[in-house]
């Protein structure tokens, strides 16, 4: 029994192929799907967990960082029940970033995911006419 309910979960990702500029947000869609029984009535991934003192949910956090800076970049906490699309949004610096996804289960070892993306060539962003204005406001005084 317990081995039908272990989670089986498909990751993919899409990253938006928009121009990617310093400070600008980078959108990266995360779609979760889970292996269930066509005939499971019941969609929800209660935890098998005997000793637990009340009904557990399965509950997913999708990771984005970047292992080489030790930077997070977004982190979401969600809860699948037959498929679920994420939209996480990040802002990076200029250069080039070799970001990972990490998909990690809060209730069950070994379910969890490690994805490296394709690396990001982020340019350098426009300076804006805000700070400029503020520049010339404080060499008035």
């Amino acid at each position: 029994m317990f081995v039908n309910l272990y989670p089986i979960l498909e990751v993919s990702y899409e990253l938006a192929k928009d121009d990617r500029i310093a400070g600008s947000p980078i959108l990266l869609r995360v779609t979760l799907l889970r292996d269930i029984d066509e005939d499971e009535e019941d969609t929800e991934q209660l935890v098998v967990a005997p000793f637990y003192p009340s009904k557990k949910l399965a509950n997913w956090w999708i990771v984005l960082g970047d292992w080489d800076s030790q930077q997070l970049y977004v982190i979401k906490k969600v809860t699948v029940t037959k498929s679920l699309t994420a939209k996480l949004e990040f802002m990076l610096p200029k250069g080039t970033h070799k970001p990972r996804l990490y998909v990690v289960c809060d209730s069950y070892i070994g379910a969890d995911h490690d994805i490296e993306l394709e690396p990001i060539e982020v340019a350098e962003g426009k300076e804006s006419d805000s700070d400029e204005d503020m520049d010339s406001d404080d060499s008035d005084d």
